[in-house]
């Protein structure tokens, strides 16, 4: 009897994002993957990779960060479509908690598994944000304020303060949106 391998690929990737929802990425493995989804270990090597795949399979469905589907959906043209489309992204930052765990896991281990997903994420994210042609600078500039984000969403779920900034405050993170729209403003006269 032939099996359909679509199938037992999307129960593999099912159970892998089960398990990572219930457990964090830093419990997660092979084996429980293989014992939950009930197949072998060497077909998730086989469909898979092992780690390596599922977790760039994660970024590509849009499960790590589904703002970048958006980036080979829609042509971000004007600098109105930037800003949205930043600010669809800090939102969805600051709620997806599986994304913020796979995060600091990334950033505590830096291992090989979660090394293909940093360079995929990276690379897609940034096609959207070479803000200026002509000024490296202010695309590194950029790129500080929106690391600065990531931190200080990573932050918030251990403190609440950053300096003066209540980062359990809706208000701040408005403005921090704010702050975002209005240096993209800048970077484009």
């Amino acid at each position: 009897m032939k099996k359909d391998r679509a199938a037992t690929e999307e129960k593999i990737y099912e159970s892998f994002l089960t398990l990572l929802e219930e457990k964090g990425p830093q419990a997660v493995g092979i084996n429980a993957i293989a014992k939950k989804a009930g197949v072998s270990k060497e077909l998730i090597y086989r469909y898979f990779g092992g780690m390596q795949g599922l977790l760039l399979q994660l970024a590509k469905k849009g499960d790590f960060f589904k703002s970048m589907l958006a980036l080979h959906d829609k042509d971000l043209a004007t600098v109105e479509d930037l800003k949205e489309f930043a600010k669809a992204g800090t939102q969805e930052l600051r709620e997806n908690k599986l994304t913020q765990e796979i995060l600091r896991w990334q950033l505590l281990e830096n291992n090989e598994v979660t090394r293909d997903l940093f360079k995929y994420s990276n690379k897609e994210i940034g096609k959207m944000f070479a803000i200026s042609n002509k000024d490296s600078s202010l695309n590194h500039a950029f790129q500080l304020m929106i690391g600065g984000y990531v931190y200080f969403t990573l932050l918030s779920k251990f403190n609440k303060k950053f300096i003066t900034t209540d980062l359990s405050s809706q208000e701040s993170w408005d403005n921090f949106d704010k702050a975002i729209g209005k240096t993209i403003d800048l970077f484009n006269k």
